[in-house]
């Protein structure tokens, strides 16, 4: 999965793949706890989506919104566009 994050993120890429791996470690946990299974794979789009929002977003993780010379920006939050995904995709487990 690192590998194809890297090259969705393209020039993106900073070259920091400890970063980037426990991005990934933290949010495939996040999935599989919101989704209630084992097995990643089924969730692999999902959670490229959550890593690649995440990285892009360092440096402003606690901004909701910003507005700079007229340019204005609103941040999504990641790990919830992602339950959402998960739960509207069906790929969460009810026991």
């Amino acid at each position: 999965m690192l590998g194809e994050i890297k090259n969705n993120l393209a020039e993106n890429y900073r070259g920091d793949d400890n970063v980037l791996q426990q991005i990934i470690n933290d949010v495939t946990s996040q999935a599989l706890f919101i989704s209630n299974r084992k097995d990643v794979d089924i969730l692999k789009p999902e959670i490229k989506r959550c890593v690649i929002s995440i990285y892009l977003q360092r440096g402003s993780e606690d901004t909701t919104n910003k507005s700079e010379s007229g340019i204005s920006s609103t941040y999504v939050d990641a790990i919830e566009k992602m339950r959402s995904d998960i739960i509207k995709n069906g790929k969460r487990v009810i026991f």
